[in-house]
């Protein structure tokens, strides 16, 4: 009994001393702020940023909607300045204090942009900052998948940079994740290579939020002992002075682990202490979490009115935060204390919302990003292994290999040394030796030339042989793709025709469905044959040249697509420069403007908050003709940009022709000289361009004139 009252005394002391610490350092943060405002009057440019940032600064512990309103104006400072690398730091500063006000989509927005910002100006050292402060935010989103991913891409940076400190940052940082998806004992394996890597460099830095969380894991998984230890450490390490945030999670999860004991006294202590911490510092995710805690003791004493109370007054502050975690607790246990007292109907109300809340969180697409995600790190991790291996194998080879020479060089000196004093007796016969060495060396040279040019005239014909056997596989694939498209085009044509009949007869609804949908995919394959005969007949046809009006073709291509049917709010701009003399074959000019064009429409960007364009310019750049492609649409991965123009792949699932437009694209450029790419502009719009000689243009011109 005295033990858990000096525990409970620790903590109740260090909330007192914080709130009179406090108002000690309250006065010397109200002088502080007082002279920068006085700069900041006259402040401009960098001098401006710098002064707002220290504001920030200070205001940060004791009023986040001030410090939020400093770095915000930091933040257009560096904006209209156009300095990245305080765009970022002012961003993720901003980021921070937004989710600390509960303005995630804010927050989201914010950081986002300056990632991007980051990552082009390959600001690394303030890139990991800003996925540690990604990751956290959705983190509190119950996004658990892109938190994961934002962590594991943290941590590999910090890996590179070798620095055990912020490894164990990092390590911290995915623990929480795994806690979230109730995986605790992975959470503990990030937790104490986390707490191992701090005791190794002496490092002190959040160490009791560190293990507080190692607490956390060992009071989920029923090891509560251990719980109370881990927690009672890190609240007696926070006598130095802690946050209130740790000060706030401490005693909840100590709370917790007394009321899992059976200790509802100690239990209720924490946990209410918790409370009154989290509500002075307005912290609305724990406010939530605490008063579910003190339901739960509440009906550990069956006190079923307090512990609706407790509910209800969690339920009020629900709607003013944006915490998926804390909102499914709670509608889960509205859900079932409705249920004890056999109100049915609000029972099922709160279940439902628990139900759709859960499925949010963790449905089939999370689970299968957390596995990709997950995949891609041990893969990562596995990959760097197996390589220090084949380094230190290297390495050992190498060290044999110069042993050896080294032993073989002695060996060497000293039979020189043995053997110069021979020499100088037996020189003649040692040049008359070597003479006819040398003879018989340049007979053994001439005999090894012959069978050398035998060697060359056998592998010539052999290579003779594989070109015409794989002329004759290439001959057959184009006739088989010919012939087989033809083939199909016959039973498809009936298909289709069957499902039209169908779709005009039949009258059950599911089966006018199901017919539709077959009619869908039969045009989608009725298409991707169409593109295979393009295909074959650009590889089998020789291109004819003629004056290119690009006018003409692009509003051809823009008619189409509109009978097609265009994604609502797109805007299609158009920008050819005048006096452009090229000759070409018109049909293949068309071929690749239609495909560029439909492929930007097709993955156009959905966002409500995007206004989608695609834009067509045909200029001279040079002494080359740039036909270029731009859209604001979904993007396309960088990672192997030639792979998007093979046959058959797909840069996301919304292709419709099976992977073989860029591939069509691709070959009819290459089939009338030019050449095709793609990049990402500097303001992240995805670009398609190709690249015409002019000059070989007029040449082939001269020669059809």
């Amino acid at each position: 009994m005295y033990r858990n009252f000096f525990k409970f005394s620790i903590a109740q002391t260090l909330f007192f001393l914080g709130v009179f610490g406090s108002m000690v350092v309250a006065s010397a943060q109200s002088d502080a702020e007082d002279s920068l405002k006085d700069v900041l009057e006259t402040a401009k440019g960098i001098d401006r940023f710098n002064v707002l940032y220290q504001l920030a600064k200070i205001n940060s512990e004791s009023n986040a909607v001030a410090a939020l309103s400093y770095i915000d104006q930091a933040y257009h400072v560096a904006l209209s300045t156009g300095d990245s690398a305080n765009m970022v730091k002012a961003g993720r500063v901003k980021g921070m204090f937004q989710t600390k006000l509960n303005d995630l989509d804010g927050a989201l927005t914010t950081l986002n942009y300056v990632l991007g910002v980051a990552r082009r100006n390959n600001n690394t050292e303030q890139l990991k900052f800003v996925l540690n402060q990604l990751a956290l935010t959705h983190t509190y989103r119950a996004n658990y998948d892109k938190a994961l991913d934002y962590n594991l891409q943290s941590l590999v940076i910090r890996e590179a940079e070798g620095n055990k400190s912020e490894i164990s940052i990092a390590c911290n940082n995915i623990g929480i994740v795994y806690i979230h998806l109730a995986d605790f004992e992975k959470a503990l394996e990030y937790f104490h290579r986390s707490l191992a890597l701090k005791h190794e460099v002496n490092d002190d830095y959040d160490l009791e939020r560190c293990m507080i969380n190692i607490g956390i894991c060992y009071d989920a998984l029923g090891e509560y002992q251990k719980a109370i230890d881990y927690l009672t450490q890190a609240l007696t390490l926070c006598e130095g002075g802690c946050t209130d945030a740790v000060l706030t999670e401490g005693n909840s999860t100590l709370g917790g682990a007394y009321a899992s004991m059976g200790n509802i006294s100690d239990a209720k202590k924490h946990t209410r202490l918790a409370y009154e911490i989290a509500h002075r510092d307005n912290n609305k995710r724990f406010e939530i979490i605490t008063l579910t805690q003190l339901q739960n003791i509440s009906l550990r004493e069956k006190d079923t009115v307090k512990a609706f109370q407790y509910l209800k007054e969690a339920e009020s502050i629900l709607d003013s935060v944006d915490y998926n975690q804390p909102k499914k607790d709670v509608y889960s246990a509205l859900a079932d204390l409705y249920f004890s007292k056999k109100d049915y109907q609000q029972a099922a109300y709160y279940q439902d919302k628990y139900i759709r809340l859960n499925d949010s969180i963790l449905n089939d697409q999370v689970i299968r990003n957390l596995a990709r995600v997950q995949t891609k790190y041990e893969e990562r991790e596995n990959i760097a292994i197996i390589a220090s291996k084949e380094q230190a194998l290297v390495q050992s080879r190498r060290f044999n290999i110069a042993v050896a020479i080294i032993a073989v060089l002695a060996g060497l000196l000293v039979f020189v040394l043995y053997r110069s004093n021979l020499v100088k007796k037996k020189v003649n016969k040692a040049l008359s030796a070597a003479k006819e060495t040398i003879e018989d060396q340049n007979k053994q040279l001439t005999s090894l030339n012959r069978n050398l040019e035998k060697m060359v005239d056998a592998r010539t014909i052999e290579l003779q042989g594989a070109n015409e056997a794989l002329k004759r596989v290439n001959d057959e694939l184009d006739n088989f793709i010919y012939k087989t498209s033809h083939d199909i085009r016959g039973p498809l044509a009936s298909l289709k025709g069957m499902c039209n009949v169908a779709i005009m007869d039949v009258k059950d609804h599911l089966a006018l469905e199901y017919f539709q949908k077959l009619d869908f995919t039969a045009e989608k394959l009725n298409t991707i044959l169409t593109r295979l005969l393009i295909i074959n007949q650009i590889n089998n046809s020789s291109a004819s040249y003629e004056a290119i009006d690009f006018n003409e073709i692009v509003d051809d291509v823009i008619i189409l697509e509109r009978k097609r049917g265009l994604p609502p709010k797109l805007n299609i701009r158009k920008t050819i420069e005048n006096g452009i003399t090229f000759y070409s074959d018109k049909e293949l000019v068309r071929i690749i403007l239609e495909n560029l064009i439909d492929n930007a429409i097709k993955f156009y960007n959905d966002s409500d908050r995007i206004d989608p364009f695609v834009e067509i310019k045909v200029e001279r750049d040079g002494n080359y003709l740039k036909v270029r492609v731009i859209d604001n649409g979904i993007g396309i991965s960088q990672v192997n940009p030639d792979k998007i123009f093979q046959m058959f792949s797909r840069a996301s699932e919304r292709s419709g022709t099976g992977g073989i437009g860029l591939y069509l694209t691709k070959t009819a450029t290459e089939k009338i000289g030019g050449q095709i790419d793609l990049r990402t502009t500097p303001e992240g719009h995805t670009e398609f361009f190709v690249k015409f000689s002019l000059s070989t243009s007029r040449v082939r011109k001269e020669v059809v004139v």
